[in-house]
């Protein structure tokens, strides 16, 4: 005897959930800690490897696959929340979010700013961008059941 379980998802189903799931995560986590360190003034560069964690976990959970798609996924809105988060911090926080949504001519100079802060040859830059990118390995580690 066959026993058809019709409510549970195949493997496509559950990859487009877990991207849907994943997004608002990522544009909730990088939102949270953009408005934290606009607020603050302080960077804590541990946030990144939590932001990655946080999202790798939402991705295994709600995904629950194996394949490298997921861990690939996992990474990029890892990056995608680092990115918010710094362009939300970089504005001024909490009032800077309006002014990112409703003038998107700034998207560019955001960008060339974050890519030029982070791509500077100082020691607190580049321990900078070694913590993001342990946040963005994080999140491609933690995105799939091992």
């Amino acid at each position: 005897m066959e026993i058809w379980n019709s409510r549970s998802l195949d493997n496509n189903q559950r990859f487009i959930y877990a991207l849907i799931v994943g997004f608002v995560a990522a544009v909730l986590l990088g939102t949270a800690y953009g408005i934290i360190y606009g607020f603050l003034r302080i960077q804590s560069a541990v946030l990144y490897i939590a932001i990655g964690w946080c999202i790798g976990y939402v991705m295994r959970t709600v995904g629950r696959g194996v394949h490298n798609r997921f861990a690939v996924a996992g990474a990029l809105f890892t990056l995608l929340a680092i990115f918010i988060g710094d362009s939300i911090a970089m504005v001024g926080g909490i009032g800077g979010i309006p002014m990112l949504i409703q003038n998107p001519a700034i998207w560019g100079s955001v960008l060339e700013n974050w890519l030029r802060i982070n791509l500077s040859t100082n020691l607190s830059s580049i321990l900078g961008l070694l913590m993001r990118a342990l946040g963005i390995y994080m999140g491609y580690h933690y995105s799939v059941i091992l």
